[in-house]
């Protein structure tokens, strides 16, 4: 278990940092961190299933200005692993993400008022034309920090809190463990709204109702829909249906 939350923690430390950016906004969604913690943990299925019931949650989410209102890193690795170690549903693993997400927004806003201390250490050797150190300010110190903040916290989560927290949720009433798992359902729901509202075109109401097909009766899983909706995307940007639709 050593390994494994070690593995972890490196993982969300690449996920809370900017290692190497264009990797970094690919991994940065529950969806692919799920996967990528299932995978550290045996079940790579779980744990992109627990992944994309997550980052249903936040599929309207916008960010303005930088400014999230949850932090991806603590909502998709932590959440996940968390779900996944003391063995919950992936309805209870939304609940738990909710609740880490916001409160990594305490790391997230941290990483952001510390690095910009880095970039004015980093002033004094652009003044003196010593620019072979700047790499230490732009690059090394934001990681390094990003592993105290984001990477230090998942280990000790995975290793220590997992066991616990599984105690916990066993010792609940029924009737707490029945509300949390209503919860869990019903905010995927408010997420993919929030989508609608803000995306929402009637020439993609046929995609909507393919989707709710697929799930209320054909009752394929999540992989299976994000594989079907991703498919769908991929052919309709191929086909140019896109300039179809516009009269182009």
């Amino acid at each position: 278990m050593f390994v494994q939350a070690l593995l972890i923690g490196v993982l969300a430390t690449l996920c809370g940092s900017v290692f190497l950016e264009l990797w970094v906004w690919v991994m940065r969604n529950p969806i692919i961190e799920g996967a990528l913690v299932g995978l550290i943990l045996g079940d790579w299925m779980t744990g992109a299933t627990i992944g994309a019931t997550i980052q249903l949650i936040y599929m309207g989410q916008i960010t303005v200005g930088g400014i999230s209102s949850f932090d991806k890193c603590y909502a998709g690795v932590i959440a996940t692993a968390v779900t996944m170690l003391s063995h919950q549903t992936p309805e209870v693993g939304v609940t738990i993400a909710v609740t880490l997400g916001t409160i990594g927004l305490l790391a997230s806003n941290l990483t952001m008022t510390v690095n910009a201390v880095f970039v004015h250490m980093a002033d004094k050797y652009i003044e003196t034309g010593e620019t072979k150190r700047l790499w230490i300010y732009n690059w090394l110190l934001p990681n390094l920090f990003a592993g105290v903040v984001y990477g230090l916290p998942a280990f000790i989560v995975c290793y220590f809190g997992a066991g616990a927290f599984e105690s916990f949720m066993a010792s609940l009433p029924a009737f707490i463990s029945n509300a949390l798992t209503v919860v869990g359902s019903i905010l995927p729901a408010l997420g993919i709204g929030m989508m609608f509202k803000a995306v929402y075109k009637q020439k993609f109401l046929a995609f909507a109702i393919i989707g709710f097909v697929l799930i209320a009766y054909l009752h394929l899983d999540i992989i299976a829909c994000t594989l079907v909706g991703g498919a769908a995307a991929l052919l309709y940007w191929t086909l140019g249906l896109d300039k179809l639709t516009e009269g182009e």
